[in-house]
């Protein structure tokens, strides 16, 4: 069983953990059939439906901007539609599950920072901003500096107190 996060397209309905066993939960989850798409530098994979865009599902702007923070180089040249599942990297031809720092990251913390690497040397990380109570608002802050920062990689989001 895999332990995983669904990010529903409705920004209403809260993102859960859910619990796959077999591919029928993964198509329950996205509605339909499933599309991979690896985060090999997170040990991510994000499920989505395969049809999609084909069939005009909604936007998921929560699952988007996570994506986006997660690889800037997509950013803005594609969305994710529909409700979408976060799972772990693929280990030997095995999804695996969310990694827990993640898991507590997006449903157990309360306060987000976004932060900026000034030195690469020293691995400084500053605040930019006041914290706020949203990881998805954080994200798009953080999204935001990231189209004018000179290394998008070099910004990110954190719990904070």
């Amino acid at each position: 069983m895999v332990t995983g996060i669904l990010i529903p397209h409705d920004t209403t309905l809260a993102i859960h953990k859910i619990e796959l066993e077999t591919l029928a939960d993964y198509q329950q989850a996205v509605g339909g059939y499933v599309e991979m798409i690896p985060l090999a530098d997170h040990q991510l994979v994000i499920i989505a439906n395969e049809e999609g865009k084909l069939r005009s599902l909604a936007l998921n702007p929560r699952a988007t901007y996570l994506w986006w923070l997660l690889n800037p180089q997509r950013i803005g040249n594609d969305e994710l539609v529909g409700d979408v599942l976060l799972v772990g990297g693929v280990e030997i031809e095995e999804i695996t599950r969310v990694p827990t720092k993640l898991m507590t990251l997006l449903l157990e913390s309360r306060h987000f920072q976004v932060q900026v690497m000034l030195s690469r040397e020293f691995e400084t990380w500053v605040p930019i901003g006041p914290p706020v109570d949203d990881f998805f608002e954080a994200t798009v802050r953080a999204l935001k500096l990231m189209e004018v920062w000179n290394s998008p990689y070099d910004v990110d989001v954190v719990a904070v107190g």
